[in-house]
């Protein structure tokens, strides 16, 4: 197959708005789509090489794997080896526990089914996702080892068959993906099936070039073509977001903008561009430099370095681009140069190392995952830092169940429901009222809307929010207390029922409304709690192996809320629903804020994050909730 520089150059013009768009440039909103042009570009690349090889009757499995092996193993041990040391050191237990099941994934190229099965792509949780970028690697790994099998025998039938095969799958995966960009569908976004039209499109580029002279034109058309396909690439990446409905349709646009540069190169001014020296060399490190940027982006968010999302990108590309060609040049090429030239001891020793990592990694990652987190690491390596953990646990999966925990068969006297917010206040409550567990109910999950008649966006999570929503509002228990709650200013885009730029808490004044007439006809008494502190400062007192105790206890002086004037303002929203006779609110600010803001004690904070409760906290807030409480009667 004949080298052609302007493809790598249009791998730079993919990996440059994705390393943009994942450093949160606004201007990049788009950048994503970058993706969709390496998918383009694979499945054109390895459809001619295997075609080619077939033609010449060489193609064989074995030098087809050993050369992808070759190609993607050492890039990606070493994004995998430095991500698991740095989350060794630095993640707390319940982060790393999760990281381990994204390298057990990873390491065999499925990252993308785990995504698949809860992960919000565009959730802006970046200090916590290096590893969210390999979906996409899953997504080509997959399809390479589909697609030679199937190439191979249709070719051996008919070419015209073949390309009926591509046209049907072709016109089948973006069918399913137009279908899962309406019905909301997690999968939609990870998943090969769902993603193939895209590769299938490279692949058509690749057998009308070969069987059909499809290029075969002037060299004025050729220009304009291929000027069209980079305009087609140029315009999702500054007019798409994360609110586009994508890929479905959407996707179909930097595609064939794609294709088109691919199947009409020439002696214009966008091949020219793409043939620079400069963009060639950032196309040949664009695989070690995609994978790179994540981790780093993650790390530097991690330690919530104060910088600007321009300057971010100038590190992440500088340091990411000075690393990537020192690992290209003398790893990758010496690797891949001995793999593909030579069939001795040396390469089958080289390969065999390459292909080693695979379960290694797996066994790291799923040990990691079957010991919660490897939380014995702190235990032995630094006891402040199980100190620190334990400090910062969740009371609320200690002690109940996520999703829907209504018992069928007793008397229950309290039900709570809500997202992960709420779950941090059940064990003060349940204290502060000195109940029993078999006296609560629990309707709860992460990220999850419960008011009644919401237009919710199911995404993100193994339980179903809408499922135990319907089964909370069939329940016709009665209750003596019923307490509800969320996260008031979270849920922009996941509600459909208002707009994503309406008034944080006035917006929900209609389901909150129906929510309460709906369960007075269930409960002696309803209790909101309202609007919940932000603080800024818990990144710093995350429980690591480099964790001390002097710097912890610096830190912890630290802490602030960092929404005061949205919780006072938040007040003449909650405070009318004391109109209703047995309705009260639990205002979060009077819970920490009585006479001063109280957001930790001596030792410990009483957040473990921005917005949850540690279990340090529940003493305290067990308090002040009783406190709060007693005045309402």
């Amino acid at each position: 197959m004949n080298y052609r520089k302007d493809i790598d150059g249009l791998r730079a013009f993919a990996v440059i708005p994705v390393i943009a768009f994942h450093s949160g440039i606004d201007f990049f909103s788009g950048g994503y789509v970058g993706v969709d042009v390496f998918f383009v570009i694979s499945g054109y690349l390895i459809t001619t090489l295997i075609y080619q090889e077939i033609r010449e009757n060489r193609f064989t499995f074995m030098n087809f794997y050993r050369r992808r092996a070759a190609r993607l193993l050492p890039a990606l041990g070493i994004t995998l080896l430095t991500v698991l040391i740095f989350g060794f050191i630095f993640y707390n237990n319940k982060v790393f526990d999760n990281l381990g099941k994204e390298l057990f994934f990873s390491s065999f190229g499925a990252a993308n089914i785990l995504f698949a099965q809860g992960v919000n792509y565009f959730a802006n949780d970046v200090a916590y996702q290096p590893l969210i970028h390999l979906w996409s690697l899953g997504v080509e790994e997959q399809f390479y080892i589909i697609w030679p099998i199937i190439l191979l025998l249709t070719l051996k039938l008919s070419k015209n068959l073949t390309l009926c095969v591509v046209i049907v799958a072709f016109l089948i995966s973006l069918s399913l993906s137009v279908y899962s960009v309406n019905k909301n569908l997690t999968e939609g976004y990870f998943l090969l099936h769902f993603r193939a039209f895209e590769l299938l499109i490279g692949v058509l580029i690749s057998l009308l070039l070969l069987h059909y002279k499809i290029a075969a034109v002037s060299d004025s058309i050729k220009r304009k073509l291929s000027l069209l396909g980079f305009v087609l690439i140029l315009i999702p990446i500054f007019i798409y977001d994360e609110n586009t409905n994508f890929p479905g349709y959407k996707a179909l646009i930097p595609c064939i903008g794609s294709a088109l540069i691919i199947a009409f190169p020439s002696d214009g001014f966008i091949t020219k561009i793409l043939s620079q020296k400069i963009f060639v060399f950032f196309g040949l490190i664009s695989y070690p430099l995609y994978l790179f940027h994540q981790p780093l982006i993650s790390f530097i968010s991690f330690f919530d370095v104060k910088i600007s999302a321009l300057q971010l990108f100038f590190v992440v590309f500088i340091v990411c681009v000075t690393f990537s060609w020192l690992v290209y040049k003398y790893i990758e090429c010496p690797i891949r140069k001995m793999v593909n030239k030579t069939n001795g001891k040396k390469s089958f020793l080289v390969l065999s190392g390459l292909v080693c990592t695979i379960p290694v990694f797996a066994i790291i990652g799923l040990f990691i995952a079957k010991n919660n987190g490897l939380e014995s690491r702190f235990k032995y390596l630094n006891s402040f830092a199980a100190e620190v953990s334990e400090a910062h646990s969740t009371t609320f999966h200690k002690n109940f169940k996520r999703g829907y925990d209504v018992s069928p068969y007793q008397e229950s006297s309290i039900l709570f429901f809500g997202d992960s917010v709420l779950q941090h206040y059940v064990l003060p409550i349940k204290k502060a009222l000195g109940a029993d567990f078999k006296e609560i109910d629990t309707v709860t999950r992460g990220g999850c809307v419960l008011l009644k008649d919401v237009d919710f966006v199911e995404k993100y999570s193994d339980i179903s929010c809408n499922k135990i929503r319907e089964k909370l509002y069939e329940n016709k228990k009665k209750y003596k207390f019923i307490f509800l709650s969320q996260a008031w200013t979270s849920y922009k885009d996941s509600v459909l029922n208002f707009s994503s730029d309406a008034d944080d808490y006035y917006k929900w004044q209609k389901h909150l409304d129906i929510t309460i007439k709906h369960f007075l006809n269930f409960a002696d008494r309803i209790f909101i709690i309202a609007a919940h502190p932000r603080v800024d400062g818990t990144m710093s007192l995350q429980p690591s192996i480099m964790i001390s105790k002097k710097s912890f206890l610096y830190n912890l002086n630290k802490i602030q809320i960092k929404n005061m004037n949205e919780l006072i303002e938040s007040r003449d929203f909650f405070m009318q629903y004391k109109k209703y006779e047995r309705v009260s609110v639990i205002e979060p600010y009077d819970i920490f804020c009585n006479k001063k803001c109280v957001l930790k004690d001596r030792e410990w904070s009483f957040f473990s994050d921005e917005k949850h409760l540690s279990s340090a906290s529940t003493y305290y807030v067990e308090k002040r909730i009783y406190d709060l409480i007693k005045n309402n009667f």
